[in-house]
């Protein structure tokens, strides 16, 4: 059975410094929302930064008539998102983690909110990536870095342990995440990892400087289909 789904992140709702660069977060959202819908796409998935605390109600409002996954970034609190999901929360150490296994795949959802992989959470990756099926994970940071600035000042911490941990399962793996606010799609070993272009505004790829692209927005479809993964990145303009 074929699954298609929306992966969708850094929305930066109501915050201070897109609405600085003039970008209208709110209507990125709600343009793309539109576009899934047309495209039937029932489950959408989110990698987190959402926005301000008071953006946070706003957002799962307007996804409530959808299937959704979903990871916290930099920006997410867990208390605040926990208020309205809760699949994977682990309370006591204020994070969202959890896999599941449907449609012959494992989905592995993980928690860098806090800027790495916690040592509990880690172990419980390891024993997650002892699976037949093919693997997807979904994350915030990207775990394999890139030659530029924006990685210099952003990546996740011990991004090195999760990588050794991953290549310790000998499996071809695929990774879905944002953080970087642009496309891109690296290959490292058996695994593939594509970051998804940020609903909220774009980030330059260069290697000395931080240059904003206020313009372009987008999502990308994701397609599973009898153990073959594929994916299209949609790109919209502001008007």
């Amino acid at each position: 059975m074929k699954l298609r789904i929306a992966h969708i992140t850094d929305l930066h709702l109501d915050e201070d410094f897109p609405k600085e660069q003039g970008v209208d977060a709110q209507k990125h959202f709600e343009s793309i929302l539109k576009d899934i819908h047309e495209k039937d796409l029932s489950h959408v998935v989110c990698t987190g930064d959402i926005g301000e605390n008071k953006s946070v109600a706003y957002f799962f409002d307007k996804l409530k008539d959808h299937s959704l996954s979903l990871t916290l970034g930099n920006h997410d609190t867990h208390e605040e998102v926990a208020k309205y999901y809760s699949e994977g929360t682990h309370p006591k150490d204020k994070k969202l983690y959890s896999s599941t296994e449907k449609y012959g795949y494992k989905f592995i959802y993980l928690d860098s909110s806090s800027g790495h992989i916690d040592h509990t959470q880690l172990a419980w990756l390891g024993r997650e990536l002892d699976t037949s099926l093919p693997i997807a994970i979904f994350i915030h940071h990207p775990i394999i870095g890139l030659d530029l600035m924006v990685d210099e000042i952003g990546k996740l911490e011990n991004r090195e342990a999760v990588l050794k941990t991953l290549e310790a399962s000998r499996k071809a793996i695929i990774i879905f995440c944002g953080h970087y606010h642009m496309e891109d799609h690296q290959i490292h070993k058996k695994i593939n990892q594509y970051i998804t272009p940020a609903i909220s505004y774009q980030i330059e790829k260069r290697k000395e400087s931080i240059d904003i692209d206020s313009q372009r927005y987008g999502y990308r479809i994701v397609t599973f289909d009898q153990g073959k993964i594929s994916s299209e990145v949609q790109i919209f303009y502001a008007e």
